[in-house]
């Protein structure tokens, strides 16, 4: 019988290899998805870009909400060494002639020589200083305190308005008083009583001799405003100029103020919204250029990966029709009713460019107009009239200002006028404001302005100083400084009304302003003080003016524009808005798109895997099988072929 083997079956096989050229096989469709995977995450990531960079827009325009709170006034001096000053934003614009400075001044009083400032005894007694028309302030000098620096200390102790200071003149020692405050009301007297050694000298009055002796007058600070004196109890003048405060500096001088628009940070913050449109604009041409061309290096230019993208081609036509197109609610008439008009330039590719001295001289031209185009701002008719502001709701046009009843303060009048010849008895008036309470001490014989006098003097050293006292044809009144129902206070005297006192009487006055009534438009308005806000549903819903004076009846009209502020964020709003808008729609999509191949990828990982187990488990038992063939293969061969067996073991013995 002819021999059988069977070793050739597995000849030549590389069972690894095999394995892991099948698990290639079973990675291609991985790989596959793998790659459309990335595709996902750089249009994910382009449309990050989209996001942060409309975010970034969003939050540079908004500096253009409020441009009308800008401070566009600057005060130019031509001599700023005599005067410095500053405007607010509602100054009007013009020139002054400023002239005869007067500088306001504390009062200062020395006293006679004396050897020490710590050893020599001065005296004992009460020393009583009296700034102005207020209470006076007793000090009490004893044994312990009565050196001049004793006195010194305890009189800079007592919150009397004056400072006190010891000095050395070369032969002695002087005790110096200097008011805390400059103005002719805050001159001062000293009086002692129950004085005993030197004490008594300590005294002062302008009338009375043989005391302290004045070295400089309380003093107010006057100038002369294009010929007419304006006085003013200390060097800030505020008022004279409607909107300027001035620091008198230079006693003598003159200076030609002139008060100008101020257009810097407005032309600040619009520059910063044509640097962050461009660096939008340039981003999403970027993110949606076509590059279908080749390079410079002869490849095919990549395209973006938004390419095409409805949403953006819709937004990106809206913002550059905003830029381009004429402004919402603008000044009748105006020459400023586009961008264009005030120096923003659109370019081709949907840049911006700002001509910042077009934008400035027409700011100079008019300045609301301008302003109109960037933010909400609104513009009265009537000079009792005053835009405060617009709500979200608030829409562009123009609207009718209809008053009831202007706001007014609040004002006690006393039932009877003050006698000529002053009160009768001392008396004390009593005032409440929420939890501040103040008493006012008033001496017999004092005149109605003198009663005046002090309670303002008083009220305003004790914080109430939102209540002025008035002599209204001799009868003393009070009025608070602000207007509307929440300006309230209560007034109450220790004296009965009558033809020897101030009048107020012992029943407790509770005095309270009243708030504007009135309507915008037709619709209902709510009155805080002087300001009227739209309150009643409609298209001026938000909008608030201020009403000053007491006219009634229609006042006139105010125009509210829609400026690029509130159009563009509208729009951004949208396109960011995280349930509705288009870009968190995009994004929310291909997240779930990347996350339904991730599932895909690892379902595929997981049966790759499975399978190459498979594979090996069975090429491993083919193998078992194999060699269990072959060891039967190798016992047949023998058995069939004995003497191949022989022979081998005949050369075997052979061979030893």
């Amino acid at each position: 019988m002819s021999s059988v083997s069977i070793s050739g079956l597995v000849s030549g096989i590389n069972v690894q290899s095999l394995i892991t050229s099948l698990s290639a096989a079973y990675q291609q469709p991985i790989t596959l998805l793998q790659n459309q995977q990335q595709s996902y995450q750089s249009t994910l990531s382009a449309w990050g870009s989209v996001q942060s960079s409309l975010s970034s827009l969003q939050s540079t325009v908004a500096g253009l909400q409020n441009v009308t709170q800008l401070n566009n006034r600057t005060v130019n001096l031509s001599n700023s060494s005599a005067v410095s000053g500053t405007a607010s934003s509602n100054a009007p614009l013009g020139t002054y002639s400023l002239s005869n400075i007067v500088l306001a001044q504390t009062q200062s009083i020395y006293s006679q020589d004396f050897a020490s400032a710590t050893n020599t005894a001065v005296g004992t007694g009460t020393l009583q200083i009296q700034v102005g028309s207020g209470t006076a302030t007793n000090i009490t000098i004893d044994n312990s305190n009565n050196s001049l620096n004793g006195i010194a200390a305890a009189i800079n102790q007592s919150n009397s308005g004056v400072n006190a200071a010891v000095i050395f003149d070369g032969t002695g020692y002087r005790l110096t008083l200097t008011g805390n405050n400059t103005g002719a009301a805050n001159a001062f007297t000293v009086s002692t009583s129950g004085a005993t050694g030197s004490l008594a000298s300590l005294s002062y009055s302008p009338s009375t001799s043989g005391g302290m002796t004045e070295s400089q007058t309380a003093r107010n600070a006057s100038v002369s405003i294009n010929g007419l004196a304006v006085t003013s109890a200390t060097n800030t003048v505020s008022g004279a100029i409607p909107g300027v405060s001035l620091n008198l500096l230079e006693a003598s001088g003159s200076t030609t103020l002139t008060v100008a628009n101020d257009t810097s940070a407005f032309v600040t913050s619009v520059q910063s919204f044509v640097t962050a449109f461009n660096t939008t604009m340039g981003t999403l041409n970027q993110l949606t250029a076509y590059n279908g061309g080749s390079t410079s290096s002869g490849t095919s230019g990549q395209n973006g990966p938004l390419i095409g993208n409805a949403g953006i081609q819709t937004l990106r036509t809206q913002l550059l029709n905003l830029i381009s197109g004429q402004g919402i609610g603008t000044t009748p008439g105006s020459a400023y009713t586009s961008l264009g008009a005030v120096g923003v330039s659109l370019a081709q590719d949907g840049t911006l460019s700002l001509d910042s001295g077009t934008l400035s001289s027409a700011l100079q031209s008019n300045y609301n107009a301008v302003a109109g185009l960037f933010g909400q701002v609104g513009t009265a008719t009537n000079a009792n009239v005053q835009y405060v502001g617009a709500g979200n709701n608030t829409q562009p046009g123009t609207y009718a200002v209809n008053v009831t009843s202007g706001a007014t303060q609040g004002t006690f009048t006393a039932a009877n006028p003050v006698a000529s010849g002053g009160i009768t008895s001392s008396e004390t008036l009593v005032f409440g404001s929420g939890a501040t309470s103040v008493s006012v001490q008033l001496a017999s014989g004092s005149t109605i302005d003198a009663i005046v006098a002090t309670i303002n003097a008083t009220l305003s050293q004790q914080g109430l100083g939102g209540i002025t006292a008035l002599n209204n044809n001799g009868s003393l009144e009070f009025q608070t400084s602000g207007y509307g129902s929440a300006q309230s206070f209560t007034v109450v005297s220790t004296q009965p009304a009558s033809a020897g006192s101030t009048g107020v009487g012992t029943t407790l006055q509770t005095v309270k302003g009243t708030d504007v009534i009135g309507s915008i438009n037709g619709q209902v308005g709510t009155g805080a003080g002087q300001q009227l806000t739209v309150t009643g549903p409609g298209a001026a819903l938000g909008l608030q003016v201020n009403i000053t004076g007491q006219a009634t009846g229609s006042l006139g009209s105010v125009t509210v524009s829609q400026g690029l502020y509130q159009q563009m964020n509208a729009i951004l709003t949208q396109a960011l808005n995280t349930q509705s808008g288009f870009v968190s729609a995009a994004t929310s999509g291909l997240n779930n798109t990347i996350k339904g191949i991730d599932q895909q990828i690892t379902q595929l990982q997981n049966s790759a895997a499975a399978q190459t187990a498979l594979l090996q488990q069975q090429f491993n038992a083919m193998q078992t099988q194999v060699a269990q063939l072959q060891s039967v293969g190798q016992y047949l061969t023998a058995f069939f072929n004995p003497s191949s067996s022989s022979s081998s073991s005949s050369s075997s013995s052979t061979g030893g």
